[in-house]
């Protein structure tokens, strides 16, 4: 056991100095992405002064707009890892990157936890469902269900759900929350929070420490839609995967023999085909974090919820790049670590795999 853990240790390690170069070059790539973009962001910047060409050249002589590209991508690498991320262009223009992305991740991650948490639940129970009811109408409905959710992009079914839950069923509130930082009480909501109390970005967490429950129920009922709609997405494929692995563990001899035995059907599927149905499931489940990462980009823009999506999709159509290389800095972390939380957990699910 002693030596397992110490194995761990230095995987997790490996891993870790892995994660460094595989960052640097997903910044440099993006940084030649961002430049080869056409939207200038000082022509959009410098919108009302479009007819001085001074101010305009003086803006990228400012930016290092002419310095060849070597140096620029020098100077932005060397700036980003001691801590100096700039300034945006044109969105909240002169705000600190970093700043921002204090600010729109936690709102992201907010509606990130409850398809993260949901779908693995509400998925194994419907893909056990459908395997031990195979080609029966429950299992036909499931399956149904569950090509919907992966054949239909994210958006499409965002659009459907406020169409119909928010306009011809105006069950929830439609209309996006605050801006950050959202307790400047721009929403027709007033937060009892004082602008300058401390809170941790998290705007359900904020409610609940301050009492603040008309804020609260505000919050949650901008969240049910979006988070209904990445749920929805991410259940269908972890749906498909375990009834088919559910499928195969069940044409096992052991299952058939633990049948024979008289062993209870329940006991069956949940002590003896679960376990080993659920080992290639598990990576799907725990890598789920970049599946719900890239729902939320679409769904944030659909539902006009200031997150890291939408303010990734203003900064592209704006051409807002240094905001788009901030942005991705932190999802590019955490679709990494979530994929060595993955492995990890893999490894520990089923103890036959070893740390290499």
């Amino acid at each position: 056991m002693a030596n397992k853990q110490k194995n761990m240790v230095k995987y997790v390690i490996k891993r870790l100095l892995m994660m460094i170069p595989m960052l640097i070059l997903v910044l440099i790539f993006t940084w030649f992405l961002s430049r080869l973009m056409a939207v200038n962001p000082v022509t959009n910047r410098l919108a009302g002064s479009a007819g001085d060409p001074e101010a305009y050249r003086a803006e990228l002589e400012r930016i290092g707009y002419f310095d060849p590209w070597y140096v620029q991508l020098g100077t932005y690498l060397y700036n980003l890892f001691r801590g100096d991320w700039g300034n945006t262009y044109v969105i909240f223009t002169g705000t600190p990157i970093i700043d921002i992305v204090a600010d729109v991740f936690p709102r992201t991650i907010e509606l990130m936890l409850i398809p993260i948490i949901l779908s693995p639940i509400l998925a194994v129970k419907l893909g056990i469902a459908s395997a031990t009811h195979r080609d029966k109408k429950k299992d036909a409905i499931i399956r149904f269900v569950a090509i919907l959710g992966a054949g239909f992009p994210v958006f499409w079914i965002a659009s459907m759900v406020q169409t119909i839950f928010g306009y011809a069923l105006p069950l929830f509130t439609m209309g996006s929350l605050d801006i950050p930082a959202f307790f400047a009480n721009s929403s027709s909501i007033t937060s009892i929070i004082p602008i300058d109390a401390p809170t941790t970005g998290f705007r359900i967490i904020d409610c609940i420490i301050y009492n603040d429950q008309r804020y609260l129920w505000d919050t949650l009922l901008h969240l049910i839609l979006p988070a209904m709609c990445i749920t929805f997405v991410s259940l269908a494929s972890i749906t498909r995967q375990t009834r088919s692995s559910m499928l195969d563990v069940l044409d096992q001899d052991y299952i058939r023999t633990a049948r024979a035995k008289g062993v209870m059907e329940k006991d069956v599927i949940n002590k003896h085909a679960l376990r080993n149905a659920l080992l290639p499931v598990s990576n799907l489940i725990i890598g789920g974090t970049a599946t719900a990462l890239l729902g939320s980009f679409f769904v944030e823009v659909t539902f006009n919820y200031y997150g890291y999506g939408y303010y990734m999709v203003k900064a592209i159509l704006l051409g807002d790049y240094l905001l788009i290389n901030g942005l991705l800095v932190v999802a590019t972390i955490i679709i990494l670590t979530g994929n060595l939380v993955a492995d990890v957990m893999y490894v520990i699910i089923d103890p036959r795999i070893s740390y290499k």
